[in-house]
C-alpha cells in the first residue's frame, strides 16, 4: 500500500490522493488531453496514464477523441450524497417557493473544506446570469464575497473564521469584495444583529444578493439561503426590508423543517 504519515495527522493513501488530483484536473479544464492532464500533476506520463486507465474503466472518467471529461458515475453518487443530506430534503420546497415568489434564483448552500458549495438552486421566471450560476453549481466559491457564505461565516466562532481566511485568503472578486479581515469581521457583526448579508456586488458586477443561516437542530449553522438578482431589480426597499424578510423566513421555515423531521417525541 503506498501511504504516508504526515506531521500533522493520519496516515494517506497517496494511490488516492493522485487520483483525486486527476479528476480536480479534469474538472478544471474543458475536455483536456492527456497532456494536459500530465502539466497538472506532479507524476511521470506513465504512471498517469495507468489511473486514466483505471478510472475510464470504473466509469470515473470518460474520454472522447482523445480528450477527457468527468464520468456519469459521478452524477449518480453525487445525487446520493445530496438527497442524503438532510438540509436539501427540508429546504427543497421552500427554496422553490422562494424563487417562485420573487422571480429571481435562489440557492441553498452549505460549506465544504472552507468553501461554499450549493446543494440546490431554483430559478425564477425572472432570473438572469444562467450560465454564471451554472458555473458556480459547478466549483466550491469563496465565502467571504457571497451572501449565504457571510451569513454563515457570520454565525462561525471567530477562530473557525481565521482558520478559513489563513487558508482560502480574502481574494478580491470585484472592486466590492471586502478583501481585508478587520472589515470582514466588522461586517460579521453586523450581519448577526441583522440577521441576514448582503452580497453588494462583491461576487459579480451588477448582481445583488441576500443571504440568511439556516441552523440545524444542535442549534448550529448548517447551511443558508439566499436570492440574487440584478441590481436594477434588487434596490430601495426591496434590497432593504422586502427581500431580507423574504429570505429569512425561508430561512425560519427550514429550520422548523428540520426539526420536525428529526423530532422524536418520546424524548
Amino acid at each position: 500500500m503506498d501511504d504516508s504519515r504526515p506531521a500533522d495527522g493520519p496516515r494517506r493513501i497517496k494511490s488516492v490522493q493522485t487520483a483525486s488530483e486527476i479528476l480536480a484536473a479534469i474538472q478544471r479544464r474543458p475536455d483536456p488531453t492527456f497532456s494536459d492532464v500530465c502539466d497538472e500533476l506532479d507524476a511521470s506520463k506513465g504512471t498517469v496514464h495507468t489511473y486514466l486507465a483505471t478510472l475510464e474503466e470504473e466509469g470515473f472518467v470518460a474520454k472522447v477523441d482523445g480528450r477527457y471529461r468527468l464520468g456519469l458515475r459521478l452524477v449518480t453518487m453525487g445525487e446520493t450524497v445530496r438527497n442524503e443530506t438532510p438540509l436539501y430534503r427540508a429546504g427543497q420546497v421552500e427554496v422553490d417557493k422562494l424563487a417562485e415568489t420573487t422571480s429571481e434564483y435562489v440557492h441553498l448552500t452549505v460549506v465544504s473544506r472552507g468553501k461554499e458549495v450549493t446543494i440546490y438552486e431554483s430559478r425564477g421566471d425572472n432570473a438572469v446570469a444562467t450560465d454564471y450560476h451554472l458555473r458556480m453549481r459547478e466549483a466550491p466559491q469563496y465565502l467571504h464575497c457571497t451572501a449565504t457564505g457571510k451569513a454563515m461565516l457570520g454565525h462561525f466562532d471567530d477562530d473557525r473564521v481565521r482558520d478559513i481566511i489563513d487558508d482560502q485568503g480574502l481574494v478580491e472578486q470585484t472592486d466590492n469584495t471586502i478583501s481585508d479581515s478587520d472589515r470582514l469581521f466588522d461586517e460579521l457583526e453586523r450581519i448577526r444583529e441583522r440577521g441576514y448579508a448582503v452580497n453588494d456586488e462583491e461576487e459579480l458586477r451588477g448582481m445583488r444578493s441576500i443571504g440568511a443561516p439556516i441552523r440545524g437542530v444542535d442549534g448550529d449553522v448548517c447551511g443558508a439561503v439566499s436570492v440574487t438578482a440584478p441590481t436594477s431589480r434588487l434596490s430601495g426597499d426591496r434590497f432593504r426590508s422586502e427581500i431580507p424578510e423574504l429570505v429569512m423566513q425561508a430561512a425560519n421555515i427550514i429550520e422548523v423543517n428540520l426539526e420536525t423531521t428529526t423530532f422524536d417525541p418520546s424524548r
